[in-house]
């Protein structure tokens, strides 16, 4: 029994390791440098990925689709552009008049890169301006809007004619207020007016919801589109276009992923930033591809970013009649007390995985934490401090329990060696000895499948959590990435994992091992060094707070060791019975000689 249950425990902390590091590894295959700069390269611009329908086509779009990753749009093609600036306290939204829609978004509390006096800018390198009417033949980013002077700072508006039939009238309006829970959320309402006087259909239309942008070694997975039709959630990851992978799990490139369906939201995102577009009413397919990225110097191969539109129902207008679609567009950080106050379920873009409940209490947590001390870092320790705390009577119970069936060796040790064929017998005995000494074997393993949530909980949390970009504590510049101090032969030299696989040696030589089996034994005293290399690369966030457990532990340990116990293992009758058989065996043989 106790050989099995520390089995399973391994087990499973082994079955959590491999997935991450699986993760880890995947994203550094498909690491691309480090950010680009803002300012777009001179290139032509490419047609986008869709024909463009008529204003009075009834049936679904039918993209033709270009071939391999679409192409940055080239900013200042346009000569007569007019560019519109509406500004809170958060951002600053820079729209145009070309297509009716937004250039980028410049966030105002987030460093371009570490140490940058510029704002991190959202959609500056594009495939288009966000929320463009894609291909909508005299409405799309080819067309110049007339700027509409509607009296308010607040808000924008363009107007356009489409073959004197369709009048396009798009409002865009942001919050000024500094007391506003969603300083980021753009509100648009697209109005349709039918300027002829029979009825009108305006055909299917898309709304591009944005370019994410490739940031780091994380983008093989946590760059994604992603969509939520009402039941679940699908996010769709950069390497999903770009191909790869091994053995059964390869794919080839895709040049696009497209579907019809319904859908409530859709939305881009690449480590720490989110664009999430949520339509008034469902919108009823997407269409997504890969975006190539300027190569950058030293590099062999482009970085690849991600774009994707919604696709809407078409409107069948009567008679010079109209119509309105709203629209919000959520475009900032990803944020979770933000993003989850909207009202469709949109905190599922943060993907937060199987024990998403358990994460978003720990970041809930560690933010009110570092509300007091200011310090991400120091926040990471005392949330460390504050789980193990709560978990302390349970690793009280575990520890007691592990120290008295360390007593109980010896006595198992013989119950093998008494009935060496016969294993029935041996679990008898022992499930009578647990009972009598009032052990539960399960106790000892308990602490490990308590972990196994929490450690999931914090690895999806921290890997993605905009409040630690840049988030410095003692040598560590950034607690979303590995510590990394030097590279020798271009590996990277990582510090925290170190201290976190020297703790955790100290830690299991101090905890009793109950098990009598060599072979077991030895696997336990080698499991740090298993998991070194898995979580080598990992978030320093994540190292830091798993060494802070370890220490923890350490310290607890060491206060059990110290504390006497009188505990006397007790023999039941049966077992007492047969563990004597053989020395009145001896004496009988001693006399007859």
């Amino acid at each position: 029994m106790d050989k099995k249950n520390t089995l399973i425990g391994i087990s499973l902390l082994l079955a959590a390791g491999f997935l991450m590091f699986y993760q880890a590894q995947q994203a550094a295959k498909h690491q691309p440098p480090p950010p680009v700069e803002t300012t777009a390269p001179e290139q032509p611009t490419q047609t986008g990925p869709h024909t463009a329908p008529s204003i009075v086509e009834t049936t679904p779009l039918q993209p033709a689709i270009t071939r391999g990753p679409a192409q940055l749009e080239t900013n200042g093609s346009h000569g007569d552009e007019l560019v519109v600036i509406r500004e809170n306290e958060f951002m600053e939204v820079r729209f145009t008049n070309y297509g009716g829609a937004i250039n980028d978004v410049a966030l105002k509390r987030f460093e371009a890169t570490k140490g940058s006096e510029d704002p991190y800018l959202m959609n500056g390198l594009r495939f288009a301006p966000a929320l463009e009417l894609s291909n909508f033949a005299g409405a799309d980013k080819n067309t110049a809007y007339e700027y509409v002077d509607e009296g308010d700072l607040n808000s924008v508006a363009f107007r356009t004619n489409v073959n004197d039939q369709l009048e396009i009238t798009r409002r865009y309006r942001i919050s000024q207020d500094p007391n506003d829970e969603q300083p980021y959320l753009i509100r648009h309402e697209l109005e349709f007016r039918n300027l002829t006087d029979r009825p009108l259909a305006t055909g299917q239309f898309n709304l591009n919801i944005g370019t994410a942008a490739p940031t780091g070694e994380q983008d093989a997975y946590l760059l994604t589109f992603g969509y939520y039709d009402g039941e679940d959630t699908d996010f769709i990851q950069q390497s999903k276009y770009t191909g790869g992978g091994f053995l059964f799990f390869k794919s080839d490139p895709r040049d696009y992923i497209a579907e019809d369906r319904r859908l409530e939201w859709v939305s881009v995102k690449n480590q720490f930033f989110i664009s999430i577009l949520t339509p008034d009413t469902n919108g009823v397919g997407y269409f997504s591809q890969p975006v190539q990225f300027p190569i950058q110097e030293g590099e062999t191969r482009p970085p690849i970013g991600i774009t994707a539109s919604l696709k809407m129902e078409q409107l069948v207008l009567p008679a010079n009649g109209s119509d309105v679609v709203g629209f919000n567009y959520y475009i900032g950080p990803k944020e979770h007390g933000r993003i989850s106050k909207m009202d469709r379920f949109q905190e599922k873009a943060m993907q937060f995985g199987f024990f998403g409940v358990i994460s978003k209490a720990l970041l809930l947590l560690m933010n009110k934490l570092n509300g007091f001390v200011d310090n991400y870092g120091v926040s990471i320790i005392l949330l460390t401090l504050l789980v193990r705390t709560v978990l302390l009577p349970i690793n009280l119970v575990s520890s007691r329990s592990m120290k008295r069936m360390g007593k109980m060796a010896e006595p198992m040790k013989l119950l093998k060696e008494k009935f060496p064929d016969n294993q029935q017998k041996q679990q008898q005995m022992m499930m009578e000895l647990y009972k009598l000494n009032k052990i539960n074997p399960v106790a000892g393993c308990l602490p490990l499948i308590m972990q196994i949530p929490i450690f999931f909980a914090l690895f999806y949390m921290l890997r993605g959590a905009a409040e630690l970009r840049f988030a410095e504590f003692l040598y560590i510049g950034d607690l979303s990435r590995a510590d990394t101090i030097a590279y020798i032969f271009g590996l990277p030299l990582n510090i925290l994992p170190f201290f976190y696989t020297i703790t955790l040696v100290i830690q299991m030589r101090m905890t009793p091992t109950p098990t009598v089996d060599n072979a077991q034994a030895k696997m336990m005293k080698f499991m740090p060094f298993i998991f070194f290399p898995i979580i080598y690369t990992f978030a320093s966030g994540l190292v830091l707070y798993w060494t802070a457990s370890n220490l923890f532990t350490i310290g607890q340990q060491w206060m059990i060791n110290r504390k006497q116990d009188d505990f006397e293992v007790q023999l039941p009758p049966s077992l007492k019975k047969a563990m004597e058989a053989p020395k009145k065996k001896g004496k009988r043989a001693k006399k007859a000689k």
